[in-house]
């Protein structure tokens, strides 16, 4: 594949740079954790809310999310617990603050998928062993750990602390996962909330049935604490999560249901009508999941929803399909995924799967309500390991939307129904051997952006373990 090798050894000097700019391991740009603080850890505290990364910031920016999560395990008190449900991980930082919690006396769990096999997996496999029934391990489950079929994955990302610091019930969820790549290539998020017992418990519970890696499919599910009503309803509960493995097509799936309880035209009092605000941030559409999600979405438009879709690739006919005009036009579509390195290949893009809603949703008129997790609208995104979570609550649609916003702006993203090229211009720069940065001249690249077919592909040098 071209360039793919000249990428891996850039990732990697790039991440033996970082780590080794920063003391006691700790990426490049991040505020001292907890654990280097003085005084004791029990004066820190989680953040709880949506964090959200940018690759195309600074050192600080692209480790916002990583951050969190070292924080967190560096103010984990002894005889707490921490468990993780990944699908990959290579970073030392986070493996070395795992490892130091272990020591003093922190019982570490983690889950992954059987893809890879990095350097922080061996490193922490040499402490924790592998025997998933212990109080500390390191486990890759074969193919999707609630599934049997050979071509599906543990998905899931979430992270679970009994306590860190002064927050007891600590759950991390989202699209992040914990690799170089998730820092430097991707736009991720990361949801943070403590306190929350019954749905702390629930995850627990979750990742306990995970550990089981079953010979067979096992049904799929729905948990939201207590529930508001009779059953969880996203509507009305703060936080609710649908557990996958689940067969979906176009008469059942949970997307379309979620579509199907918008409203986008809502009257005022005064005769005009307010559209509903729908903001779709996602890694990838495609295969025949996509194109159905991606009909159904442009629906939503044609009925007179303010909606706007950012991807990070799309499949040829699933772009058709979403693409093509309604009455009131096309639908608002840019892409994140760019090529920076000038070989066809996708080297930056989105790999969040974030849907806002803000308007009227099941009946309910001013509702805001946020769909992460690490569902893709893809074939797969329902028949492996996954969580589709929902959070509801304005102040958390505002942060995803602003989110969206910066995403939205030329350069972050580029128009995707262009026919001709679209040049941008890359800042290109060289760590020196003695690690001082050498500024070479800006360059033009020219992402291939028209809409039959985009011209973009994965899988290059950092798409891989994606």
């Amino acid at each position: 594949m071209p360039h793919r090798r000249s990428v891996r050894l850039l990732v990697a000097a790039v991440s033996v740079a970082l780590v080794a700019s920063a003391p006691g391991g700790s990426p490049a740009g991040a505020a001292p954790g907890p654990a280097d603080r003085a005084g004791s850890t029990k004066l820190y505290r989680v953040q709880a809310g949506p964090f959200f990364n940018n690759p195309h910031g600074s050192k600080r920016a692209k480790f916002r999310i990583e951050r969190q999560v070292i924080n967190a395990i560096r103010a984990t008190p002894r005889k707490g617990y921490i468990r993780i449900a990944l699908y990959s991980f290579d970073r030392m930082p986070v493996a070395q603050a795992l490892l130091d919690a272990h020591r003093r006396g922190v019982h570490v769990q983690l889950l992954l998928n059987d893809h890879q096999d990095t350097k922080a997996m061996k490193a922490l496999r040499a402490r924790l062993g592998t025997n998933r029934w212990g109080r500390d391990f390191i486990y890759k489950c074969r193919s999707s750990c609630r599934g049997t079929v050979p071509d599906r994955n543990l998905h899931s990302k979430f992270y679970t602390f009994t306590r860190s610091g002064s927050s007891a019930h600590v759950l991390m969820v989202g699209s992040a996962n914990m690799m170089l790549n998730a820092d430097i290539h991707q736009w991720n998020d990361l949801f943070v909330t403590s306190g929350r017992k019954r749905v702390f418990d629930q995850y627990v519970r979750l990742f306990n049935d995970m550990k089981h890696d079953y010979r067979s499919n096992q049904p799929s599910y729905m948990f939201c604490g207590r529930p508001t009503g009779n059953h969880c309803d996203d509507s009305v509960d703060k936080l609710t999560t649908r557990v996958f493995p689940r067969h979906s097509n176009r008469r059942h799936d949970v997307v379309l249901s979620m579509l199907g309880r918008i409203q986008c035209l809502t009257p005022r009092p005064d005769g005009s009508q307010k559209r509903t605000s729908l903001r779709l941030s996602m890694h990838t559409l495609r295969g025949k999941r996509g194109n159905y999600l991606a009909a159904a979405i442009r629906w939503k438009y044609a009925e007179g929803c303010d909606l706007k879709v950012n991807y990070g690739l799309i499949g040829f006919r699933t772009k058709q399909i979403l693409g093509a005009r309604t009455a009131r036009g096309r639908v608002p579509l840019r892409s994140t995924g760019f090529d920076f390195t000038g070989d066809g290949e996708v080297d930056r893009y989105t790999h969040q799967k974030y849907f806002v809603i803000r308007g009227t949703y099941a009946g309910r008129r001013n509702s805001s309500v946020t769909l992460t997790g690490s569902s893709n609208w893809a074939s797969l995104g329902t028949a492996q390991d996954e969580v589709f979570v929902t959070v509801r609550g304005a102040g958390v649609a505002k942060k995803y939307a602003r989110n969206f916003a910066v995403m939205w702006r030329p350069g972050n993203s580029r128009a995707a129904y262009t026919t001709t090229y679209e040049n941008f211009r890359v800042n290109r720069q060289v760590r020196t051997s003695g690690g001082t940065l050498t500024h070479l001249p800006t360059v033009v690249r020219r992402p291939v952006t028209t809409i039959e077919p985009d011209g973009l592909r994965p899988p290059g040098g950092s798409w891989d373990v994606d």
